[in-house]
Protein backbone atom coordinates (compact mmCIF):
# COMPACT_ATOMS: atom_id res chain seq x y z
CA UNK A 1 0.00 0.00 0.00
CA UNK A 2 1.48 3.34 -1.14
CA UNK A 3 2.01 6.40 1.06
CA UNK A 4 -0.79 9.01 1.24
CA UNK A 5 0.32 12.26 -0.46
CA UNK A 6 0.39 15.30 1.78
CA UNK A 7 -2.64 17.71 1.72
CA UNK A 8 -1.64 20.74 -0.34
CA UNK A 9 -4.76 22.74 -0.87
CA UNK A 10 -8.52 22.95 -0.82
CA UNK A 11 -11.06 23.28 -3.56
CA UNK A 12 -10.03 25.10 -6.69
CA UNK A 13 -9.81 28.78 -6.14
CA UNK A 14 -9.85 28.44 -2.34
CA UNK A 15 -7.20 28.80 0.32
CA UNK A 16 -6.36 27.26 3.63
CA UNK A 17 -6.72 29.36 6.75
CA UNK A 18 -4.28 29.10 9.58
CA UNK A 19 -6.81 26.94 11.41
CA UNK A 20 -6.91 24.52 8.57
CA UNK A 21 -10.42 25.48 7.40
CA UNK A 22 -11.16 26.06 3.80
CA UNK A 23 -12.29 29.56 2.87
CA UNK A 24 -13.30 31.02 -0.42
CA UNK A 25 -16.35 31.76 -2.54
CA UNK A 26 -19.40 29.89 -1.29
CA UNK A 27 -20.96 27.46 -3.71
CA UNK A 28 -23.97 28.73 -5.58
CA UNK A 29 -26.18 26.30 -3.72
CA UNK A 30 -25.06 27.56 -0.29
CA UNK A 31 -27.70 29.49 1.72
CA UNK A 32 -25.00 31.94 2.75
CA UNK A 33 -25.01 33.40 -0.75
CA UNK A 34 -28.56 34.81 -0.21
CA UNK A 35 -28.24 36.28 3.29
CA UNK A 36 -28.41 40.14 3.06
CA UNK A 37 -25.81 42.17 4.87
CA UNK A 38 -27.29 44.16 7.80
CA UNK A 39 -26.16 47.69 8.76
CA UNK A 40 -27.57 48.38 12.25
CA UNK A 41 -25.67 51.66 12.48
CA UNK A 42 -27.51 53.18 9.50
CA UNK A 43 -30.93 52.17 10.90
CA UNK A 44 -30.14 53.73 14.27
CA UNK A 45 -29.04 56.90 12.48
CA UNK A 46 -32.36 57.09 10.66
CA UNK A 47 -34.23 56.68 13.95
CA UNK A 48 -32.24 59.50 15.51
CA UNK A 49 -32.94 61.76 12.52
CA UNK A 50 -36.69 61.11 12.74
CA UNK A 51 -36.75 61.78 16.49
CA UNK A 52 -34.74 64.97 16.03
CA UNK A 53 -37.13 66.16 13.31
CA UNK A 54 -40.13 65.62 15.58
CA UNK A 55 -38.43 67.39 18.48
CA UNK A 56 -37.44 70.39 16.37
CA UNK A 57 -40.93 70.63 14.83
CA UNK A 58 -42.54 70.49 18.27
CA UNK A 59 -40.17 73.16 19.59
CA UNK A 60 -40.94 75.46 16.66
CA UNK A 61 -44.71 75.02 17.08
CA UNK A 62 -44.43 75.61 20.84
CA UNK A 63 -42.50 78.85 20.34
CA UNK A 64 -45.00 79.94 17.70
CA UNK A 65 -48.02 79.23 19.92
CA UNK A 66 -46.63 80.78 23.12
CA UNK A 67 -44.32 83.58 21.94
CA UNK A 68 -44.86 84.52 18.30
CA UNK A 69 -48.61 84.34 17.62
CA UNK A 70 -49.87 85.80 20.92
CA UNK A 71 -47.90 88.97 20.15
CA UNK A 72 -48.36 89.08 16.36
CA UNK A 73 -51.31 91.45 15.99
CA UNK A 74 -53.10 91.48 12.64
CA UNK A 75 -55.08 94.46 11.39
CA UNK A 76 -58.18 93.59 9.37
CA UNK A 77 -59.98 96.15 7.18
CA UNK A 78 -63.52 95.95 5.86
CA UNK A 79 -66.32 98.17 4.58
CA UNK A 80 -69.85 97.87 5.93
CA UNK A 81 -72.68 99.79 4.27
CA UNK A 82 -75.29 101.24 6.63
CA UNK A 83 -78.60 102.06 4.89
CA UNK A 84 -79.64 104.32 7.79
CA UNK A 85 -76.69 106.64 7.12
CA UNK A 86 -77.01 109.32 4.42
CA UNK A 87 -75.46 108.02 1.18
CA UNK A 88 -73.18 111.03 0.80
CA UNK A 89 -72.09 111.31 4.43
CA UNK A 90 -68.43 111.03 5.30
CA UNK A 91 -67.14 107.53 6.05
CA UNK A 92 -66.80 106.67 9.73
CA UNK A 93 -63.93 104.36 10.71
CA UNK A 94 -64.61 102.13 13.72
CA UNK A 95 -61.79 100.25 15.45
CA UNK A 96 -63.22 97.13 17.08
CA UNK A 97 -61.29 94.94 19.49
CA UNK A 98 -62.25 92.64 22.31
CA UNK A 99 -61.00 90.32 25.05
CA UNK A 100 -57.97 92.38 26.03
CA UNK A 101 -57.23 90.27 29.11
CA UNK A 102 -54.69 92.87 30.17
CA UNK A 103 -52.40 91.77 33.00
CA UNK A 104 -49.63 94.31 32.43
CA UNK A 105 -48.64 96.87 29.86
CA UNK A 106 -46.41 94.50 27.91
CA UNK A 107 -45.24 94.21 24.32
CA UNK A 108 -48.62 93.16 22.91
CA UNK A 109 -50.50 95.97 24.64
CA UNK A 110 -47.98 98.60 23.56
CA UNK A 111 -48.07 97.26 20.02
CA UNK A 112 -51.87 97.51 19.98
CA UNK A 113 -51.70 101.13 21.16
CA UNK A 114 -49.19 101.94 18.41
CA UNK A 115 -51.31 100.29 15.70
CA UNK A 116 -54.43 102.16 16.80
CA UNK A 117 -52.60 105.49 16.88
CA UNK A 118 -51.31 104.86 13.36
CA UNK A 119 -54.78 103.87 12.12
CA UNK A 120 -56.42 107.01 13.61
CA UNK A 121 -60.00 105.62 13.76
CA UNK A 122 -62.96 107.90 14.44
CA UNK A 123 -64.25 105.71 17.28
CA UNK A 124 -62.90 102.75 19.28
CA UNK A 125 -65.18 99.98 20.59
CA UNK A 126 -63.98 97.31 23.07
CA UNK A 127 -66.29 94.33 23.70
CA UNK A 128 -65.44 93.25 27.23
CA UNK A 129 -63.08 90.93 29.12
CA UNK A 130 -60.75 93.82 29.78
CA UNK A 131 -58.46 92.33 32.45
CA UNK A 132 -56.78 89.13 33.58
CA UNK A 133 -56.88 89.04 37.37
CA UNK A 134 -58.08 91.48 40.05
CA UNK A 135 -54.67 93.20 40.28
CA UNK A 136 -54.80 94.25 36.61
CA UNK A 137 -56.88 97.43 36.99
CA UNK A 138 -53.84 99.81 36.92
CA UNK A 139 -52.57 98.10 33.76
CA UNK A 140 -56.00 98.44 32.15
CA UNK A 141 -56.11 102.13 33.04
CA UNK A 142 -52.70 102.68 31.45
CA UNK A 143 -53.74 100.80 28.32
CA UNK A 144 -56.97 102.75 27.87
CA UNK A 145 -55.17 106.02 28.53
CA UNK A 146 -53.04 105.34 25.45
CA UNK A 147 -56.10 105.16 23.15
CA UNK A 148 -57.58 108.22 21.51
CA UNK A 149 -60.36 108.73 18.97
CA UNK A 150 -62.30 111.88 17.96
CA UNK A 151 -65.67 110.38 18.94
CA UNK A 152 -64.44 108.47 21.95
CA UNK A 153 -63.37 105.09 23.34
CA UNK A 154 -66.25 102.89 24.58
CA UNK A 155 -66.03 99.68 26.63
CA UNK A 156 -68.35 97.13 28.24
CA UNK A 157 -67.72 94.49 30.90
CA UNK A 158 -67.24 90.80 30.10
CA UNK A 159 -67.66 87.63 32.15
CA UNK A 160 -63.98 87.57 33.21
CA UNK A 161 -64.29 91.13 34.49
CA UNK A 162 -67.11 90.01 36.77
CA UNK A 163 -65.30 86.83 37.79
CA UNK A 164 -62.18 88.83 38.68
CA UNK A 165 -64.22 91.29 40.73
CA UNK A 166 -63.28 94.45 38.83
CA UNK A 167 -66.72 95.17 37.33
CA UNK A 168 -67.48 97.47 40.23
CA UNK A 169 -67.17 101.14 41.08
CA UNK A 170 -63.39 100.92 41.40
CA UNK A 171 -63.11 99.47 37.90
CA UNK A 172 -65.55 102.05 36.55
CA UNK A 173 -63.48 104.88 38.07
CA UNK A 174 -60.32 103.49 36.44
CA UNK A 175 -62.06 103.48 33.04
CA UNK A 176 -63.22 107.06 33.51
CA UNK A 177 -59.79 108.25 34.67
CA UNK A 178 -58.33 106.81 31.46
CA UNK A 179 -60.73 108.93 29.40
CA UNK A 180 -62.87 106.03 28.14
CA UNK A 181 -66.64 105.61 28.48
CA UNK A 182 -68.09 102.57 30.25
CA UNK A 183 -71.48 101.66 28.78
CA UNK A 184 -73.02 99.68 31.60
CA UNK A 185 -76.55 99.16 30.21
CA UNK A 186 -76.43 102.71 28.90
CA UNK A 187 -76.09 104.70 25.69
CA UNK A 188 -74.55 107.96 24.46
CA UNK A 189 -74.97 110.03 21.34
CA UNK A 190 -71.90 110.50 19.17
CA UNK A 191 -71.11 114.18 18.79
CA UNK A 192 -71.18 114.32 15.01
CA UNK A 193 -73.53 116.98 13.62
CA UNK A 194 -73.70 115.24 10.23
CA UNK A 195 -75.12 112.04 11.72
CA UNK A 196 -77.70 111.05 14.28
CA UNK A 197 -75.88 108.12 15.83
CA UNK A 198 -75.89 106.46 19.26
CA UNK A 199 -73.58 103.91 20.83
CA UNK A 200 -75.35 101.62 23.33
CA UNK A 201 -73.71 99.03 25.52
CA UNK A 202 -74.94 96.20 27.74
CA UNK A 203 -73.28 94.63 30.75
CA UNK A 204 -72.10 91.04 30.36
CA UNK A 205 -74.86 88.67 29.11
CA UNK A 206 -72.86 85.56 30.11
CA UNK A 207 -73.13 86.42 33.80
CA UNK A 208 -76.71 87.65 33.39
CA UNK A 209 -76.02 91.34 34.05
CA UNK A 210 -77.27 92.66 30.70
CA UNK A 211 -80.33 94.89 30.43
CA UNK A 212 -81.01 95.73 26.81
CA UNK A 213 -84.18 97.67 27.56
CA UNK A 214 -82.29 100.00 29.89
CA UNK A 215 -79.40 100.34 27.44
CA UNK A 216 -81.74 101.35 24.60
CA UNK A 217 -83.70 103.84 26.70
CA UNK A 218 -83.27 107.27 25.14
CA UNK A 219 -82.16 105.97 21.71
CA UNK A 220 -84.60 107.33 19.09
CA UNK A 221 -85.72 104.68 16.63
CA UNK A 222 -84.82 106.87 13.67
CA UNK A 223 -81.18 107.23 14.79
CA UNK A 224 -78.36 104.90 13.78
CA UNK A 225 -77.54 102.61 16.72
CA UNK A 226 -74.30 100.71 17.34
CA UNK A 227 -74.72 98.13 20.12
CA UNK A 228 -71.66 96.99 22.07
CA UNK A 229 -71.82 93.68 23.99
CA UNK A 230 -69.49 90.91 25.09
CA UNK A 231 -70.98 87.82 23.44
CA UNK A 232 -72.78 86.96 20.17
CA UNK A 233 -75.49 85.32 22.31
CA UNK A 234 -77.05 88.79 22.72
CA UNK A 235 -78.09 88.69 19.05
CA UNK A 236 -81.17 86.59 19.78
CA UNK A 237 -82.58 89.42 21.93
CA UNK A 238 -82.26 92.37 19.55
CA UNK A 239 -85.04 91.62 17.06
CA UNK A 240 -87.51 94.10 18.61
CA UNK A 241 -85.04 96.97 18.67
CA UNK A 242 -83.87 99.21 15.84
CA UNK A 243 -80.20 98.25 16.07
CA UNK A 244 -78.11 98.69 12.96
CA UNK A 245 -74.76 97.21 13.96
CA UNK A 246 -73.77 94.88 16.79
CA UNK A 247 -70.14 94.60 17.98
CA UNK A 248 -69.25 91.58 20.14
CA UNK A 249 -66.36 89.31 21.14
CA UNK A 250 -65.85 86.48 23.66
CA UNK A 251 -64.96 83.81 21.09
CA UNK A 252 -61.21 84.45 20.67
CA UNK A 253 -62.02 82.80 17.30
CA UNK A 254 -61.23 79.58 19.16
CA UNK A 255 -57.74 80.77 20.22
CA UNK A 256 -56.33 77.39 19.08
CA UNK A 257 -57.23 76.37 15.54
CA UNK A 258 -56.09 73.44 13.43
CA UNK A 259 -55.90 73.30 9.63
CA UNK A 260 -59.08 71.81 8.12
CA UNK A 261 -60.63 71.36 11.59
CA UNK A 262 -60.87 75.01 12.69
CA UNK A 263 -61.46 76.02 16.30
CA UNK A 264 -61.14 73.26 18.88
CA UNK A 265 -63.33 75.10 21.39
CA UNK A 266 -65.77 78.01 21.37
CA UNK A 267 -67.33 79.61 24.43
CA UNK A 268 -70.96 79.18 25.44
CA UNK A 269 -73.40 80.78 23.01
CA UNK A 270 -70.79 81.48 20.35
CA UNK A 271 -70.76 78.32 18.23
CA UNK A 272 -71.25 79.26 14.62
CA UNK A 273 -70.03 82.82 15.27
CA UNK A 274 -66.27 82.41 15.63
CA UNK A 275 -65.26 85.71 13.99
CA UNK A 276 -66.21 88.14 11.25
CA UNK A 277 -69.53 89.48 9.94
CA UNK A 278 -72.95 87.86 10.34
CA UNK A 279 -76.55 88.76 9.69
CA UNK A 280 -78.52 89.22 12.92
CA UNK A 281 -82.26 89.42 13.67
CA UNK A 282 -84.10 92.62 12.81
CA UNK A 283 -81.91 93.37 9.81
CA UNK A 284 -78.87 94.14 11.98
CA UNK A 285 -75.33 93.20 11.14
CA UNK A 286 -73.05 91.65 13.76
CA UNK A 287 -69.26 91.81 13.90
CA UNK A 288 -67.42 89.28 16.09
CA UNK A 289 -63.90 90.25 17.12
CA UNK A 290 -61.14 87.64 17.31
CA UNK A 291 -59.78 89.39 20.38
CA UNK A 292 -56.44 90.71 21.50
CA UNK A 293 -55.50 88.54 24.49
CA UNK A 294 -55.89 84.97 25.71
CA UNK A 295 -57.66 83.13 28.51
CA UNK A 296 -56.97 79.92 30.46
CA UNK A 297 -53.74 79.10 28.59
CA UNK A 298 -51.21 81.63 27.22
CA UNK A 299 -51.34 80.26 23.68
CA UNK A 300 -52.66 81.16 20.25
CA UNK A 301 -52.23 78.76 17.36
CA UNK A 302 -53.22 79.54 13.77
CA UNK A 303 -55.21 82.35 15.39
CA UNK A 304 -53.14 85.50 16.09
CA UNK A 305 -54.80 88.47 17.81
CA UNK A 306 -56.49 91.03 15.59
CA UNK A 307 -57.73 94.61 15.51
CA UNK A 308 -60.51 95.33 13.00
CA UNK A 309 -60.82 98.67 11.25
CA UNK A 310 -64.33 98.90 9.85
CA UNK A 311 -65.37 101.69 7.50
CA UNK A 312 -69.06 102.54 7.90
CA UNK A 313 -70.39 103.90 4.62
CA UNK A 314 -73.83 105.39 4.03
CA UNK A 315 -76.30 103.75 1.68
CA UNK A 316 -77.43 100.20 0.88
CA UNK A 317 -74.88 97.46 0.47
CA UNK A 318 -74.06 96.30 -3.08
CA UNK A 319 -74.35 92.69 -1.91
CA UNK A 320 -76.10 91.87 1.34
CA UNK A 321 -75.05 89.01 3.58
CA UNK A 322 -71.28 89.33 3.62
CA UNK A 323 -68.64 91.92 4.34
CA UNK A 324 -66.30 93.05 1.56
CA UNK A 325 -62.91 92.44 3.10
CA UNK A 326 -60.33 94.78 1.60
CA UNK A 327 -57.16 93.44 3.11
CA UNK A 328 -55.09 92.53 6.12
CA UNK A 329 -51.81 93.94 7.34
Amino acid sequence: MGAVPPFRGGPRGGRVSILGRVSGPAPASSPEAHVPVEHPGAFRGLQRAVRLTFLLTGAVLLVDATVVEPNWILVGRSIEHVPALPPRSRDLVVAHLSDLHVARLGFREKRAITLLREARPDIILISGDLVRGPASVPALENFLRGLRAPYGVYVVWGNHDHADGIADEEGARAVRRAGAVLLNNASVRIGDPARRMHVAGVDDPVSGNDNLRQAMRGVPRRDVCLLLAHTPAIARDIGNWDIDLLFVGNTHAGQVRLPLLGALYLAWGTRGFAEGWFDAPGGARMHVSRGLGWSWLPVRFFCPPRIDLITLRGGPAPRRGAASVLGRT
